[in-house]
């Protein structure tokens, strides 16, 4: 037989006071005496009582609940950013719940419809141009309060906070540190149409324009199709079918890194031996051989940015006369063992 679930009648009781008084020490609204309250705890924990969080949500209009939308849970740094947010978010008493859209309009759309119907405070949004995508309505967010941040992309989403990191720096510091190195033949490997992808293979090429003018004509982009490491594998293996003449390879993030590297690997290439190769993001820093240089995202210091951006709104701490902005964090270019200078 199941234990009947203890209500806040049961508390009161067991502790001898009000239910005033215990809701006065659950919710930490209204001063009690030490006597009273040490009582209701201690019944609290003798009755296992939990509160009932739904109907004080309801009660104050809220339901303490955050949305997180990610077109892709699979992707390290996605998966780092959504677990620093929580952090933040159950420091200050909200759930957050991971929607994942697979970069769909339908599924986008259907996860708008959730977060409406399930009457979430807020919404975390991928900066992706799925999210202004028309049929997806994300106007409903804000038409019935549901406060936005965006994470996570390149997309500018208009009238919202977005926290971005620095993707054109990211190239620039890639370019220059390759072109110091002597490479003068490189390819870089994304998908594309990708504003992120086209905003780090800029910053490569600003760089290798700015350090000797023309000098960018010997890189390459090699379009992967989609986001996957077997899309980085096949593209890989197509551009040394078709003989592609690079001494350096860069990768736009740490799934494209691992098809590009068994490609490398499987067509007898040894890095860095033959071939320089820098990754942007950082899920190859610890374990992969030889570890990967690479441009690293600092996911946790955004996620807290976002995360407590989002949750000042929602109670009203940031206020719309503050206006939005876009809100860009630098990256940085950790050197390890995947690089070479040419001799």
């Amino acid at each position: 037989m199941s234990k009947p679930i203890a209500t806040i009648k049961d508390v009161a009781r067991e502790a001898g006071v009000s239910i005033s008084t215990v809701s006065s020490v659950v919710n930490g609204n209204k001063p009690v005496s030490e006597d009273r309250a040490r009582r209701v705890r201690e019944a609290i924990a003798k009755l296992e009582f939990q509160p009932n969080h739904m109907a004080r949500s309801l009660h104050a209009k809220r339901t303490r609940t955050l949305a997180y939308l990610t077109p892709d849970i699979t992707n390290v740094a996605i998966v780092r950013t959504f677990k620093a947010v929580e952090a933040v978010a159950h420091a200050r008493g909200y759930a957050v719940f991971l929607l994942d859209t697979d970069g769909s309009v339908e599924m986008t759309r259907e996860a708008l419809d959730r977060i409406i119907g399930l009457r979430m405070d807020g919404a975390f949004l991928p900066l992706s141009w799925v999210m202004g995508h028309p049929e997806i309505g994300l106007s409903r967010l804000a038409e019935r309060g549901i406060s936005m941040v965006g994470v996570s992309g390149s997309y500018d989403l208009a009238d919202i906070d977005c926290f971005l990191h620095d993707e054109d720096g990211g190239g620039r510091q890639i370019g220059d540190y390759l072109h110091r190195l002597g490479h003068r033949q490189v390819l870089f490997v994304g998908p594309t149409p990708s504003r992120s992808a086209e905003r780090r293979w800029s910053g490569v090429r600003a760089a290798y324009a700015d350090n000797e003018p023309g000098s960018e004509a010997g890189l390459e982009l090699v379009s992967t199709g989609g986001y996957s490491a077997a899309a980085a594998y096949d593209a890989v293996q197509a551009a040394l079918a078709a003989r592609s003449r690079f001494t350096a390879m860069v990768a736009f993030n740490d799934a494209v890194a691992t098809g590009a590297l068994a490609a490398l690997s499987d067509n007898g290439l040894r890095v860095p031996d033959d071939v320089s190769f820098v990754s942007f993001g950082s899920g190859h820093r610890d374990f992969a051989r030889p570890q990967i240089t690479s441009v690293t995202f600092d996911e946790e210091r955004i996620a807290q940015l976002a995360a407590n951006r989002l949750i000042d709104r929602i109670e009203g701490v940031a206020q719309d006369a503050e206006g939005t902005g876009h809100i860009y964090l630098p990256l940085a270019l950790t050197i390890r063992q995947s690089t070479r200078r040419l001799a």
